[in-house]
């Protein structure tokens, strides 16, 4: 507490906004788009299995939070916070989710390509967005020590270490009901986000075997479609479930179906039906 007191002093109220700005470099919305990008534009494969390690380190997350429980800064002292920095969390306090996704994350690539470049400026990001979450009120030290250590342990399985994920074929040939049915059970029973088991579904059950454009012309009309599509199914989506499907248990069902479908859209439907389309 005296370490986010001190903080807030030192950055002073001016340092509200652009550390509101910073914190949004480890959210999962904002990171998931980024990720979307990369599939597109560069390396759909380690995207995929980067996006797989990344929704585990999120599920990871949620369930450390149950478990352990803490305090945020602002339960204990509500004048530490605003009300609009209290929204980007949520949950207790250890660990710090956003530092944990930041360094899941941007460690990942340095971890991939080892530019020592790359390393300074992943570093930077992972320790601007943990001190964002202090100086904002929403965690302590230890809360952003645990989500860096975590997030760093995800971002070597993601990047350096040798585990290989399952064939992709096989795994949907085999276990995709499995899969599908596995998350759905998990998402009645844990405390974790169904709509983050739809994304880790997807992720597991997507064939990239697509090549990505190689003009910026290709780049457009790939990225382009693929955000317009994966936002108009998303809110026809949610229309439909509000619209029609009420009730908890099937709230959760159809969270993470709406999320399944999503993401397998984004991986798999959009870049073949470009590649046999637009591309040609």
């Amino acid at each position: 507490m005296e370490t986010v007191r001190w903080l807030q002093h030192l950055f002073g109220p001016r340092g509200h906004t652009p550390f509101f700005i910073i914190t949004f470099l480890g959210a999962s919305a904002v990171l998931w788009a980024l990720l979307a990008l990369y599939y597109w534009w560069i390396d759909p494969r380690f995207a995929r299995r980067l996006g797989v390690v990344f929704a585990v380190s999120i599920l990871a997350n949620h369930l450390l939070k149950a478990l352990v429980g803490s305090p945020r800064p602002y339960d204990l002292d509500v004048a530490l916070s605003t009300e609009s920095a209290r929204r980007t969390g949520g949950g207790h306090g250890f660990p710090s989710g956003h530092t944990q996704n930041a360094a899941t994350f941007w460690l990942a690539f340095a971890f991939r390509y080892g530019w020592l470049w790359l390393w300074g400026l992943a570093l930077l990001l992972v320790a601007a967005v943990g001190l964002s979450r202090m100086v904002l009120g929403v965690h302590m030290p230890v809360d952003v020590a645990g989500g860096f250590a975590f997030g760093a342990i995800f971002a070597w399985l993601a990047g350096a270490s040798k585990v290989r994920l399952p064939p992709v074929e096989l795994t949907r040939r085999v276990w995709g009901p499995v899969v599908v049915v596995g998350a759905v059970c998990l998402a009645f029973l844990a405390p974790i986000d169904p709509r983050v088991l739809g994304i880790l579904s997807g992720c597991l059950l997507a064939i990239p075997d697509f090549e990505p454009p190689k003009t910026w012309k290709g780049r457009l009309t790939l990225a382009g479609g693929g955000i317009a599509l994966v936002l108009l199914l998303g809110a026809g989506l949610a229309w439909l479930e509000g619209r029609l499907l009420g009730g908890n248990p099937m709230a959760i069902a159809t969270a993470f179906a709406r999320y399944l479908a999503l993401t397998l859209l984004a991986a798999e439907g959009w870049p073949r039906l470009w590649s046999r389309t637009v591309r040609s």
